[in-house]
């Protein structure tokens, strides 16, 4: 079989099994053979390039993954952030790029502060507590989670990109395990915030593959932003501030829980689709 003869089948495969329309189909069947051979888009560099009997067997192990619904990034082991790549895998959330705006937020808020002293509260892969120390190399960083192994796959990432960071085991508490390192400049965050009756109603790939403890975010996908508001001040520094993630419609009651407790929430920052996805708060 060729490169072209792979993913013309494997899209028609996925069509059928996994239940995606064309254009995801091929999407995913293209990322696998690139995943494979390294290189972008190899069914057009190269489309008549045969596949070995042991290349063969791996894509075939692979596409049948896909097609029960998990994730193209769990099968390769990796996914793209911010420029960079993360390993992954089903004990971490997949990152998005929804979350990148939460990292360049940060890093516009931090850009006159020298040495800023930051943490990541539910790092999971490590990817924004990495990104940020990547960008910042002069900042220090410290990334919780209640995940050992979580912060397994985020320790392999900072060591992978070169950088030090201050690993946390968390606790049901999302923010005592911070408090011996306090004061912070910045507290961030992309915090479970999905309902939990509502995790059912999922793409497959997020429900049946994808930690659940890092979706749900209680009976209304609020209970990690009632915690922080009501208890992030004291741990922060006098112009210190909070920049957490938001799932979509949740503005308006997540400003309003900041608000209840004495925050002064800044205007949403919002991602390319419109949606008010990232809070700051003072």
């Amino acid at each position: 079989m060729v490169y072209e003869e792979f993913v013309r089948e494997a899209t028609e495969i996925l069509m059928d099994r996994a239940s995606l329309d064309r254009t995801e189909a091929h999407s995913h069947a293209r990322l696998l053979l690139d995943g494979l051979t390294g290189t972008r888009y190899s069914h057009l560099i190269s489309p008549q390039t045969t596949l070995d009997r042991g290349e063969s067997k791996k894509l075939r192990e692979w596409l049948q993954d896909a097609a029960r619904g998990r994730p193209i990034p769990y099968i390769l082991n990796r996914a793209p952030f911010f420029g960079l790549e993360f390993e992954v895998d089903e004990r971490v959330l997949i990152p998005r790029p929804e979350t990148e705006l939460l990292v360049e937020t940060t890093l516009q808020l931090l850009s006159a502060k020298s040495a800023p002293k930051i943490v990541d509260l539910g790092t999971g892969s490590g990817a924004i507590a990495v990104s940020l120390a990547k960008k910042r190399p002069d900042a220090r960083i410290w990334a919780s989670d209640i995940s050992p192994g979580a912060l397994e796959v985020a320790r392999r990432n900072a060591d992978s990109h070169g950088v030090s960071i201050g690993w946390l085991r968390g606790a049901p508490s999302w923010l005592a395990p911070i408090e011996p390192f306090a004061p912070f400049d910045a507290i961030v965050s992309n915090p479970p915030y999905i309902a939990a009756r509502a995790i059912e109603t999922l793409d497959i790939g997020v429900r049946e593959f994808e930690p659940r403890g890092a979706l749900d975010g209680g009976a209304d996908g609020l209970d990690p932003y009632r915690e922080i508001a009501e208890g992030a001040a004291q741990f922060l520094t006098n112009e210190g501030f909070v920049a957490l993630e938001l799932g979509a419609g949740q503005w308006d009651a997540i400003r309003d829980l900041f608000a209840a407790c004495g925050w002064k929430v800044e205007a949403p920052r919002r991602d390319l689709a419109g949606i008010a996805r990232v809070l700051v708060a003072r």
